[in-house]
């Protein structure tokens, strides 16, 4: 596997660090992070320009909120999966 290193502001190293469980990789979880924009970028590329990074945030936001709330209602307001 490829090594690389990454410099991260202060607070975002603070809250990928309290995201993990005991356990967990902070190596995997940015890994997946970058495997989920790899995904959803190219469908992001249909409306926006790479460099409008901030509307794209708030799209994928928007729309993952819509989409768990719509999922939510489907199962009932008491969360069971």
């Amino acid at each position: 596997m490829a090594r690389t290193s990454l410099s991260l502001p202060d607070e975002l190293n603070q809250e990928i660090e309290n995201e993990l469980s005991y356990g967990d990789s902070k190596s995997e979880w940015i890994r997946h992070a970058i495997r989920m924009r790899q995904h959803v970028d190219p469908i992001l590329d249909e409306v926006y320009e790479s460099y409008q990074r901030d509307e794209r945030l708030d799209l994928v936001e928007a729309a993952v909120r819509k989409e768990v709330d719509r999922r939510k209602r489907e199962l009932g307001d008491n969360g069971d999966r």
